[in-house]
């Protein structure tokens, strides 16, 4: 049953929603291409899709399934070709709300110049955090990815793994509590794998909401508690666990 229907706006809501490749598409207004001449195709259609608050929902599907234009399109960084996403109940583009709570993740994460406090700082203020929140946040974030120790490290020293962890801890330093994650655990050895999977499930026990998407089925088990199913830019399966 969606939230709408227990009564309860959901976090986001997508109507008519339909995302497309090509030049139209192009920047913010949608999604570059590097289709022949230009044409316009659908990357992502859904007549309605509703993501509730605290909710984990795993994304899974082949490549060009649509995942990462769905994920990009939740948090406003590329605008519906048609149709429109409601984030609590007003247009998602227009939200200070979700600029506040939300993070997007790529699979391959930006890390700063400079060492792993100065990323996990800086992300607590560029949310406006106090300095005692921040330390609490930075402090926390460290210790659920297990980064404790690494704080002198510089960008150039970390592992394609340790680089997606202080990702997502510079995320959680922040105190977002809207997580769009596209693929966290594809650079990740099985320890990495591990320690994200262990922050992630901390944070959802804490109320936050995790859209990721993946090309794992058991890491969806493991953490999920919805999977979409996306093929081929629509959703062919929707349950929950």
């Amino acid at each position: 049953m969606s939230a709408a229907a227990r009564g309860r706006e959901p976090l986001f809501r997508a109507e008519g929603l339909e995302l497309r490749y090509g030049r139209a598409g192009r920047g913010r207004a949608g999604l570059a291409s590097s289709a022949a001449g230009g044409r316009r195709q659908t990357a992502f259609a859904a007549e309605r899709l509703e993501i509730g608050e605290g909710e984990v929902v795993a994304l899974l599907g082949p490549n060009g399934s649509g995942k990462t234009s769905l994920l990009k399109a939740l948090n406003g960084l590329i605008k519906p070709a048609a149709g429109r996403i409601l984030f609590q109940g007003e247009d998602l583009h227009a939200s200070r709300s979700l600029r506040r709570r939300s993070v997007y993740l790529h699979q391959a994460p930006y890390i700063l110049a400079g060492s792993v406090s100065y990323n996990l700082y800086y992300g607590a203020g560029a949310r406006g955090l106090g300095r005692s929140e921040a330390e609490a946040g930075v402090a926390e974030a460290l210790s659920l990815l297990g980064l404790a120790g690494y704080e002198r490290r510089g960008h150039r020293e970390l592992s394609g793994g340790e680089a997606q962890r202080v990702a997502l801890a510079r995320a959680l330093a922040a105190g977002a509590d809207v997580l769009l994650l596209d693929e966290p655990t594809a650079s990740a050895d099985a320890a990495s794998a591990a320690l994200v999977l262990g922050a992630l499930r901390a944070r959802a026990a804490a109320g936050a909401t995790i859209v990721f998407s993946s090309h794992d089925p058991a890491l969806a088990a493991a953490l999920a508690t919805r999977t979409i199913v996306l093929e081929a830019g629509a959703v062919v399966a929707d349950r929950r666990e």
